[in-house]
């Protein structure tokens, strides 16, 4: 898989989740077997506001070049799917979700594998690029 379609599939599963969360917020707890208070609304609308930006800006990085613009992004991503991953899992063990808990910890590792993938090798790509411009110079 290249960067550009990790980008693109990572930013329709943050527009899909984003926008479930944005509308039904209620609804879409309780399909893990969640209730939500007003209050939990409200911070999962703020958290669906954080997942349609970064499906907003993977979008927009589907044309960036630049190296370190994409190593940015990587890293940031991996960030979030690693934590993403720890919270999902913690949740699903302790057993305050239901099994269908059990997509958002499978969503959540196989984008952190793939985010890691490609920190490794971008970051070594990126070390090769520097190291042909200074050749150049």
């Amino acid at each position: 898989m290249k960067l550009n379609g990790l980008f693109i599939i990572t930013a329709i599963l943050g527009l899909f989740f984003g926008i479930l969360m944005l509308i039904i917020p209620g609804q879409f707890f309780e399909f893990y077997g969640g209730e939500l208070t007003n209050a939990g609304k409200y911070n999962g609308q703020l958290v669906a506001a954080a997942y349609l930006g970064f499906a907003a800006l993977l979008l927009i990085a589907t044309k960036a070049k630049e190296a370190k613009a994409q190593q940015a992004i990587i890293i940031g991503s991996l960030v979030h799917f690693i934590v993403g991953l720890i919270v999902s899992l913690r949740w699903q063990i302790l057993g305050e979700v239901n099994v269908w808990g059990w997509t958002t910890v499978g969503i959540f590792g196989l984008l952190t594998l793939a985010y890691a993938y490609f920190a490794v090798t971008k970051k070594a790509q990126a070390g090769n690029d520097d190291r042909q411009a200074g050749e150049a110079v």
